[in-house]
């Protein structure tokens, strides 16, 4: 996929969750802060939602390795490892990247979930759906996530 179609998807996708949950505040491509380093190495998230129930960061991956794209927050995860966050990876399986790249995002966020405790990461593979599709699933995740200091959290 070119970057130009990947940017298509996410401008729709945004669209898609603009209109329908204006409720949020929702950000395309920002900036988040890695304290300590320069604003250059600072990791740029596809989107980024403020809901009532927490902060989501949406990374879209399209034949690319979504492993990079979660693992690019270890540092910011590692730093605010007492703030709750959501990252949902979107994936979509291209010609060149294999199943195998979608396997170890998954295993890695599991990981990751293990040592931050307020921290979830939540994978959503696309296939052929329009991104009203996977505007819903986005918001499934962003209204049945608990905030992390709930007692009834369930985070898996």
């Amino acid at each position: 996929m070119s970057k130009r179609q990947r940017e298509i998807f996410l401008s729709a996708l945004l669209s898609d969750l603009l209109s329908q949950y204006s409720k949020w505040h929702i950000d395309d491509h920002c900036k988040i802060e890695w304290r300590g380093q320069p604003r250059n190495l600072w990791p740029e998230a596809d989107l980024i939602i403020d809901a009532p129930t927490g902060r989501f960061i949406v990374e879209y991956d399209e034949d690319s390795d979504p492993c990079r794209s979660l693992i690019k927050y270890w540092p910011l995860i590692h730093q605010t490892g007492r703030l709750p966050f959501t990252i949902i990876g979107i994936w979509r399986r291209g010609p060149t990247i294999g199943r195998g790249y979608a396997e170890l995002a998954k295993w890695a966020g599991a990981r990751l979930m293990d040592l931050y405790p307020t921290f979830v990461y939540k994978f959503v593979e696309r296939t052929d759906e329009k991104s009203i599709m996977i505007a819903r699933e986005v918001a499934q995740i962003v209204e049945t996530t608990p905030p992390i200091n709930s007692p009834s959290s369930e985070r898996r």
